[in-house]
């Protein structure tokens, strides 16, 4: 009894020194009494919301879990929040622990805006205080998209010990309204060098340039705070064969065969969701960076190298329930297949792809 209670507090002092979490990203621990809540002043918004701290300039941040503002409901579970423009509403978000001065971490989050408001783009910030917005650490590259979630993630390096995420939209005014849901880390800290690679293959518009995407730069004591929107970047990776990926073996759950040389992918969560995270490869190319599985259905096309293809799903983290599962379904526009691939850290489950100008369409 004493060896398994050494253990479990082993387990909790480690997860306690290397974990990151927010502590209520998702919004879902509150006093609302499931019936949404518009206009709350500051005050009362606090009230409600244990973990987020309301200090806009007008006050009249929204929790909600109908819906009726955007068509879908909530990205994660049940709740979702909305904030006005030009810094009449600023949220902060606790954090677990300060975040380490110097140390790169990775956040997502979603956010969406309903047709009838206007709406710009979600500034991210960092803060020691819940009332002030702090250092900006990201803002988004686009306004939010008319009722759907759009994730966005991004890489950053801690100016300073940080105890709070800040979350405004910095234009607009009363009349902007956007949606914000789910934030949560990513792997809690990333190595520099993931971000200081000379040459990242960029792709804008379709168009593909040899750049460093760095935005956001800001200088302060000869440091230099670089936020990367990772839903741009394309790297490459050079530990690949049919065996490994980045050091993980390749787990064929399944094999498909298609006539077609472009496929489209959808990936989502078909059971309950748990907050895997996960990369997308196809023939060791990183395609999908980061991508929180939920109930929305990502949608990725790839192009096909004539004979086999391997589409490999990497774990980033476990989830609440590991392993890491995600339903991945594979259209060449006459039939489609899907299936569930598993990974873990030392496994990634694989989709094998067989493309033959002359074969019939996927079965």
């Amino acid at each position: 009894m004493m060896r398994y209670f050494t253990t479990l507090v082993s387990i909790f002092l480690i997860q306690s020194m290397f974990s990151q979490t927010f502590i209520n990203g998702d919004f879902e621990n509150n006093s609302a009494n499931n019936i949404d809540q518009i206009n709350l002043t500051n005050a009362a918004l606090n009230a409600m919301l244990p973990g987020v701290t309301a200090f806009g300039s007008y006050g009249d941040v929204d929790i909600i879990t109908s819906s009726t503002y955007g068509g879908t409901g909530a990205q994660h579970q049940s709740w979702y929040v909305a904030i006005t423009g030009g810094g009449t509403d600023i949220i902060a978000l606790s954090l677990s622990k300060s975040l380490v001065a110097g140390k790169t971490y990775s956040i997502s989050f979603y956010d969406r805006k309903m047709d009838s408001y206007p709406a710009d783009a979600i500034q991210i910030g960092l803060s020691n205080t819940n009332t002030d917005f702090g250092s900006v650490i990201y803002t988004s590259p686009s306004a939010p998209t008319n009722n759907v979630w759009t994730q966005r993630t991004f890489t950053f390096i801690a100016q300073q010990n940080g105890q709070y995420i800040t979350v405004q939209m910095p234009g607009g005014g009363i009349s902007n309204w956007a949606q914000v849901d789910n934030f949560v880390f990513n792997n809690t800290t990333v190595p520099l060098k993931t971000i200081e690679t000379p040459t990242i293959a960029v792709i804008v518009n379709n168009v593909k340039k040899d750049t460093v995407l760095l935005t956001n730069i800001k200088r302060k004591d000869s440091t230099i705070a670089k936020t990367i929107d990772t839903t741009l970047i394309k790297k490459p990776f050079l530990k690949f064969n049919r065996r490994k990926l980045n050091g993980r073996k390749l787990l064929i759950q399944e094999t498909v065969n298609t006539a077609e040389g472009t496929v489209k992918l959808m990936v989502w969560d078909k059971n309950r969701m748990d907050g895997d995270i996960v990369s997308i490869y196809v023939n060791g190319q990183l395609i999908e960076e980061n991508l929180m599985v939920s109930k929305i259905k990502k949608e990725i096309t790839i192009q096909l190298q004539p004979g086999s293809n391997l589409i490999v799903m990497e774990a980033i983290n476990l989830g609440r329930i590991p392993p890491n599962t995600a339903a991945i379904s594979i259209n060449d526009g006459t039939k489609h297949k899907t299936t569930t691939l598993i990974s873990d850290l030392k496994k990634s489950g694989t989709l094998e792809v067989l493309y033959n100008p002359d074969a019939v369409a996927v079965k």
